[in-house]
């Protein structure tokens, strides 16, 4: 279960970015990716999260609290606009 645990800082950003409500475009735009490229990674995690869709992965996440120690204020990922002002 290790491997399931295990994601890079990529796989944190784009979480993180999920989680903050922004589409595949903009995640890729704001991590300098391509678009397919984030829709692949986002596959390859709900794969190795055993889940069937963006909406299961957040709460497999959740689930695990793996985002609980990464807060959108502490990352230097490219949140610019009104991303981290937005209400809850």
């Amino acid at each position: 279960m290790t491997s399931v645990l295990h994601i890079d800082d990529t796989d944190v950003r784009i979480l993180m970015l999920m989680r903050a409500g922004f589409s595949d475009a903009t995640i890729s735009r704001k991590l300098s990716r391509g678009h397919r490229t984030i829709q692949r990674r986002i596959g390859q995690m709900m794969d190795r999260f055993g889940v069937s869709g963006r909406f299961a992965l957040g709460v497999r996440v959740a689930e695990l609290n793996l985002l609980a120690s990464v807060e959108i204020a502490d990352s230097g990922i490219g949140m610019s606009g009104s991303a981290s002002a937005r209400p809850l």
